[in-house]
């Protein structure tokens, strides 16, 4: 089967599919994927803050679409608290390797 339209990718496609991630973003991502079990972990625990997060939603049909919801935001809390976990691990090495940057003594 031949194609209509020549296969090779213009700009915005490399752009968009062949983008070279930053060494801060290639950290960020080894920290997370490494450490991806305390996020795991922090679902359990952030279940008060997901049902808060939940508690005034309206149009819920059942309360399997609130479970869902509640699950949703239990996710995002968790990514969220691994994220800013992520940076406070990776920041100040890179900033330091990159602009030679050191925290004060205290």
């Amino acid at each position: 089967m031949q194609r209509d339209s020549d296969p090779t990718p213009n700009a915005l496609q490399k752009a968009l599919l062949e983008y070279e991630h930053t060494t801060l973003e290639k950290a960020l991502i080894d920290w997370t994927k490494e450490h991806w079990p305390m996020a795991a972990r922090a679902m359990v625990y952030n279940r008060t803050e997901a049902d808060k997060t939940v508690e005034g939603v309206m149009g819920l049909r059942n309360e399997d679409a609130k479970l869902a919801l509640q699950v949703a935001a239990r996710v995002a809390i968790s990514e969220r608290e691994l994220v800013c976990r992520a940076i406070a691990a990776v920041l100040p090495q890179w900033l330091e390797e990159t602009y030679g940057l050191t925290p004060k003594d205290s």
